[in-house]
């Protein structure tokens, strides 16, 4: 008969042992470098900039005509098109289209879903590219560096690369699935996208009062 109270005991040994592992390739200090760089965008070019547009234009009247021209399906498509070919757009322009609704926590998880999905999506393609020799060499040394990171972190760099802004979340799961990363592990690790998108609410809604706070500002 299988002791319960191993189960507690096995996990916390397992993510004990994860841990020195991360620590050991140096996976904290990796995430504390690109917070650091983050910030710093955030610091020295989207909040001047964000402050600066404050000042010469209207951004009500700008939001506004982009909210009632471009149709909901419309942006739905062109978001999950985005999402699964390389990014295309900033995600960040899709968080505040989300404003428009009386409920933009349900549209931003939304979002996140079929974020979510155009991972998938980019797993597929990366599973197609694989297929082709010569089109799967020249997509690993466009994407070695993700590829390395992969290699590296497992699991843990797909969260990385779904909750960081900035970063090129469809090329990394291409990379993920030319490595033949386990399909269900990316299921996984990649619902921390649809977390990624309700903190940016958080950031860009004014859940926080952060935009108020800016505005008093100038």
């Amino acid at each position: 008969m299988t002791d319960k109270r191993s189960f507690p005991s096995n996990l916390l040994r397992s993510l004990k042992g994860n841990h020195i592992r991360n620590k050991r390739k140096g996976l904290y200090t990796y995430m504390m470098k690109a917070s650091l760089k983050i910030l710093a965008v955030y610091l020295v070019f989207i909040i001047p900039l964000i402050l600066i547009l404050q000042r010469l234009v209207d951004v009500s009247h700008v939001f506004a005509f982009l909210t009632e021209n471009l149709s909901d399906t419309f942006i739905f498509v062109v978001f999950t098109l985005s999402e699964s070919f390389l990014g295309m757009i900033p995600p960040d322009l899709f968080v505040i289209w989300s404003g428009k609704f009386n409920s933009p926590a349900l549209m931003l998880a939304l979002f996140g879903i079929l974020s979510y999905a155009g991972g998938a999506i980019s797993y597929l393609i990366g599973h197609w590219i694989a297929g082709m020799p010569k089109v799967k060499a020249y997509s690993e040394r466009a994407l070695e560096k993700y590829i390395i990171l992969v290699r590296k972190w497992g699991g843990a760099f797909i969260i990385i690369a779904a909750l960081f802004p900035f970063s090129p979340y469809s090329m990394v799961i291409i990379a993920v699935s030319l490595l033949r990363y386990p399909f269900r592990l990316y299921l996984l690790f990649g619902i921390s996208r649809i977390v990624r998108f309700l903190m940016q609410g958080i950031l860009y809604l004014d859940i926080l009062k952060i935009d108020s706070f800016f505005s008093s500002l100038i």
